[in-house]
């Protein structure tokens, strides 16, 4: 027997009995995991990582031996997030919920720092299978927009400018689209989020942003190389997009009044992301107008863009 299948075995055999499916189905208590991961915006990879590595949640198993979940795994699941986006490794998680430990008082867990050194260390040495490794690692365990805003910004930060920080963005942005593309084919009926920019300037953050949307069960269409701003409609019309995400660079900080009229016309959400364009909308009192909010930040102008689409 190979060792994948000694291991689904043992996986099995430390599940609860397996329950009819049809009983439990027929019930509208239980679900599978991809309703768990859209009720919490947790993939199902990740789902998978913390009840095989940690023990973190127990389903119930159809005859099949398809998972089956409840409310009370909602509401585990979002108890996991709350201690993790406070910065605990997720390895720590199981102990304090077993001993009702509360946020208050929360210390971030330093393997944050261990990670983002060993990124550092293996993009200054050019290891790109060292990256990859990190990557799959952590993108496995964790949330997107938690490995983005725990180890990649940081590390990417620490890093400045440079051969290192240009090799690293390469191999993780070739990493998301590899992520991007997987996860589109199981999200292709959810609202499409279309994420562009314009002359490929943003092309890491374009594919770092569809990770994010994508765990919150959208769709997400990633083209970062538009050429003139004039193609937008055409191209939002052509794919169906629901909602729009662009990142705007500095040389357009001077058309904002004319790109967020032009935006507005869209009638959908739209999220502009850019400082300079941030700055140029804001002097025009155009940061906010219907449908259409620039965010000046990345990170947080995703999460914002996200909480829009989700309220």
């Amino acid at each position: 027997m190979s060792q994948s299948n000694q291991n689904a075995k043992t996986e099995k055999q430390q599940d609860q009995e397996p329950l009819d499916t049809l009983d439990l189905l027929d019930g509208a208590a239980y679900f599978p995991i991809r309703e768990l991961s859209l009720k919490t915006g947790v993939n199902s990879v990740t789902l998978r990582a913390w009840e095989r590595r940690y023990g973190l949640l127990k389903p119930k198993r159809t005859g099949k031996g398809h998972r089956l979940y409840d409310q009370g795994d909602v509401q585990l699941v979002e108890s996991i997030l709350r201690w993790i986006q406070q910065g605990v490794a997720v390895s720590k998680v199981r102990a304090l919920l077993e001993k009702g430990a509360t946020l208050d008082g929360v210390v971030p867990s330093n393997e944050w720092l261990e990670w983002q050194e060993v990124l550092i260390k293996a993009s200054e040495a050019f290891q790109e299978d060292k990256i990859e490794q990190m990557y799959q690692q952590i993108f496995s365990q964790y949330p997107a927009d938690i490995a983005i805003r725990d180890w990649l910004l940081p590390s990417f930060e620490q890093m400045g400018k440079g051969a290192a920080l240009a090799f690293c963005e390469s191999v993780v942005l070739s990493c998301l689209m590899t992520r991007v593309s997987t996860f589109k084919v199981q999200k292709k009926n959810a609202p499409k989020v279309l994420i562009t920019g314009l002359h490929s300037q943003r092309s890491l953050w374009c594919y770092m942003a569809a990770a994010m949307l994508l765990d919150k069960g959208l769709s997400c269409s990633v083209v970062p190389n538009i050429q003139h701003s004039s193609d937008w409609s055409g191209l939002i019309e052509g794919i169906l997009a629901n909602s729009v995400l662009v990142f705007c660079e500095n040389e357009f900080a001077n058309k904002a009044t004319e790109l967020v009229n032009l935006m507005q016309q869209w009638q959908r959400p739209v999220g502009v992301i850019g400082a300079s364009f941030w700055l140029a909308a804001h002097e025009s009192n155009v940061t906010d107008l219907d449908q259409v909010k620039v965010y000046s930040e990345a990170f947080e102008g995703v999460i914002n863009f996200i909480d829009r689409l989700e309220g």
